[in-house]
């Protein structure tokens, strides 16, 4: 067995293949010396080798007669081109500088060759292409120069891929239209290529090549030639094709291959130079026009999407609750992506619309989100193909195969994610991509090559596990609108801190004010109680005059009473307790006989079940009791047969008390102000009150760590529902 090297298309240095097709001929210099050539050059020259090289290529031109303008000289990768003559032969020779080394390349010009004229064919494609058929005019005017078999364009897609999106094919040929191409048959080497040497030529397949003298094969670097050998990996390719003759040209869009004018030609055919820049030329008139449609479409979709967006955000602001803004407005946040579905995930809501996957998939993706922000790009992860990358296992996969995650910041869980479902399709193939393998022993190591494919019959694949790419402005629109919420949401956290801080100094002065005008008044209260009881000894009233006194009487403890409650609720804000276990059996039954007697209901039927300690301060828990069981024998008085049951219940996280009433019940109007200070129910008007009691108790709970509520219906009576924390330890807090 031989240690194995494996090496694929994309590994090949297409670039110093150190060779020239059979119609080129090179020289290369350093300094104006000759360093390397071309083999078939000793030939045009009647040269020997050991006479040119570390010639002085200025001395060798003016020998053999040749008429140079020095002065059309590259020092870059641009081409300097010129017509030249030699032996009463027509050549043009082109001259560059790459990586210290500059090339002279020599080639014939074809006597008589057809080339419409440059000005109409350019008219033609700037006047007639719409960006729709600007690709269509271009094949027409290139067959008019180059007359190939086969011209295409041929489009590179987002993986690398490409598809073939026009044609030109002469009569009898099949034609290759919408078949798809995979990225190893043009691998990234060749496409970085492309994008810098835009016009290559294959002129005869399998023709003669010529190697380069001189200098290592490895050390010239043949990117920018005109005359350089294709790789055999693409010849034989070619060749399996049952293609002699390829030529193309680049269509670079914005800087970037966009894809190419491939040609195909099944006999043997060159180009000369002033021919392949013709086409040149045309292709970057055509991409330029191509550019300037994409940006008008783009320009007019970003006016669109600009008026949408800032209607969504006047919209996303004007809204009090930023939740409900979210979700009133979700469906107008998935279009600005053209998603299918829309998942909101916000202050531990879980806000959808549209076509998104169950609960389970969605917690399963928000969750690979917080497990993975930290590799989002920006907070932003964008995919095609998430059922298939993420290593998620979803139940509705098909759902979320295109995906834009949009995290909301670097500390937090919320998330805005748009979402596409399966394109499933069928995808043409030229022939099937997958390529066989061929292996040779080399230097004792088995080297195992890659060969080109053979097969080019339309081979079909079902592709599954990918939605439609995301296009760049609907990525754009999903950063966009991640701005706005940002910004929205900290103009709304501002806002609420703004009004919490605003809140806070109205309390603490209002609790200044209650407790010293609750004191002040208690003392001209006094007076008026003292003068009326006095004027009731003294003068002996009629009983009108009784009445008015008792009235006043009292009304002035009911403001007594009153003002001792806002001073009590004054205090508990402010105080600091210590919660210790407290017995209430006998503090239960004696404040249930103690309120019979004060709301004169001797007939209430008091029903004490289960009396469990509670945690709590003793006084708080003493005014707790008191306020609810009052309330409960106050509110049954007037019931044919008043009933108040008391029972606790010991759960594993805290003690509850459940104390309910037959009297009047509570409306559902009333239920938003239960816990108000000075809020009265509207069924209780007969019944003495002021509206604090339950009140107290709310912030009474609180502030021991408990909590209140209550069940209730009117005209059937209602249960208080205490939840007391459970006695296992003593602790305190303020």
């Amino acid at each position: 067995m031989y240690p194995k090297e494996y090496i694929n298309c994309d590994q090949e240095p297409i670039h110093i293949c150190g060779e020239v097709q059979k119609y080129g001929y090179l020289l290369g210099t350093k300094d104006s010396k000759i360093t390397f050539y071309s083999e078939n050059i000793l030939d045009l020259f009647s040269q020997d080798s050991r006479l040119v090289l570390g010639k002085d290529i200025k001395v060798l031109f003016d020998e053999l007669q040749l008429d140079i303008n020095w002065d059309n000289f590259s020092n870059d990768h641009e081409l300097a081109i010129q017509h030249i003559t030699f032996k009463e032969e027509e050549y043009t020779l082109s001259i560059h500088t790459n990586k210290g080394f500059t090339f002279y390349e020599i080639e014939k010009v074809i006597p008589n060759h057809k080339i419409n004229k440059e000005y109409k064919a350019i008219q033609n494609i700037l006047r007639m292409s719409d960006g729709d058929n600007v690709w269509k005019l271009l094949l027409d005017e290139v067959q008019k120069i180059i007359d190939f078999d086969r011209a295409m364009i041929y489009q590179f897609l987002y993986d690398g891929s490409g598809e073939v999106i026009e044609e030109s094919v002469k009569p009898g040929l099949e034609s290759y239209l919408h078949l798809h191409y995979p990225e190893s048959d043009i691998p990234a080497q060749a496409r970085a290529l492309y994008l810098k040497n835009t016009v290559r030529i294959t002129s005869h397949v399998s023709g003669e090549t010529y190697p380069i003298y001189g200098v290592q094969k490895e050390n010239i670097d043949l990117t920018y030639s005109v005359t350089r050998s294709s790789s055999p990996v693409h010849r034989q390719y070619l060749k399996n094709a049952g293609v002699e003759s390829s030529f193309s040209a680049s269509i670079i869009v914005n800087g970037k291959l966009w894809g190419l004018v491939a040609c195909q030609n099944a006999e043997p055919k060159h180009l000369d130079l002033q021919s392949r820049l013709l086409v040149e030329t045309l292709t970057r008139t055509s991409a330029n026009a191509f550019a300037s449609y994409l940006s008008l479409q783009t320009l007019e979709d970003y006016q669109r999407i600009n008026l949408n967006n800032i209607s969504l955000r006047k919209n996303l602001l004007n809204e009090e609750d930023f939740g409900k803004s979210l979700e009133n407005n979700i469906e107008d946040i998935m279009n600005t992506c053209d998603a299918e579905g829309m998942i909101i995930k916000i202050n531990n809501e879980i806000l959808t619309h549209g076509n998104v996957p169950n609960n389970s998939d969605i917690e399963k993706i928000i969750q690979w989100s917080k497990d993975n922000n930290q590799d989002f790009e920006e907070n932003i992860f964008i995919s095609n193909t998430f059922c298939k990358t993420s290593g998620l296992e979803l139940d509705n996969s098909e759902v979320s195969c295109g995906i834009i995650i949009s995290v909301l910041g670097n500390n937090t869980s919320d998330m805005l994610i748009w979402m596409r479902k399966e394109q499933g399709q069928k995808i043409k193939w030229a022939g099937n991509p997958e390529k066989e393998t061929i292996s040779e022993i080399k230097d004792g190591v088995e080297i195992i090559k890659f060969s080109p494919r053979k097969s080019f019959e339309v081979w079909k694949e079902y592709v599954k596990d990918t939605a439609l790419p995301w296009k760049t402005r609907e990525i754009e629109s999903a950063k966009w609108i991640t701005s706005v919420i940002l910004k929205a949401s900290h103009t709304k956290s501002s806002q609420i801190s703004d009004l919490n801080e605003q809140l806070k100094e109205l309390n603490e002065e209002l609790d200044s004010f209650s407790y010293t005008i609750s004191h002040d008044l208690n003392t001209p209260l006094t007076v008026i109680k003292l003068n009326a009881q006095l004027m009731k000894r003294m003068q002996q009233p009629d009983e009108k005059s009784q009445k008015f006194l008792d009235t006043i009487i009292g009304q002035v403890d009911s403001m007594s009473d009153m003002i001792k409650n806002v001073l009590e609720l004054s205090k508990i804000k402010k105080s600091e307790i210590e919660l210790k276990k407290i017995e209430v059996d006998s503090l239960i039954n004696k404040l249930a006989e103690d309120s019979k007697i004060s709301f004169d209901s001797p007939h209430t039927e008091i029903i004490i079940e289960n009396t469990p300690e509670v945690m709590g301060d003793p006084t708080m828990v003493y005014q707790v009791f008191g306020n609810v069981i009052g309330n409960a024998i106050k509110y049954s008085s007037r019931s044919s047969k008043p009933k108040v049951k008391i029972i606790g219940e010991v759960y594993e996280n805290g003690v509850t008390y459940k104390i309910s009433d037959n009297g009047i019940g509570i409306d559902k109007e009333d239920a938003g102000k239960m816990f108000k200070i000075f809020s009265r129910m509207s069924n209780a008007k007969a019944f003495h009150g002021n509206g604090v009691g339950l009140s107290i108790v709310h912030h009474l709970m609180e502030k021991m760590g408990g909590e209140i509520s209550y069940e209730s219906e009117s005209g059937i009576g209602t249960t208080f529902i205490l939840k007391f924390q459970k006695p296992d330890y003593d602790f305190s807090i303020s």
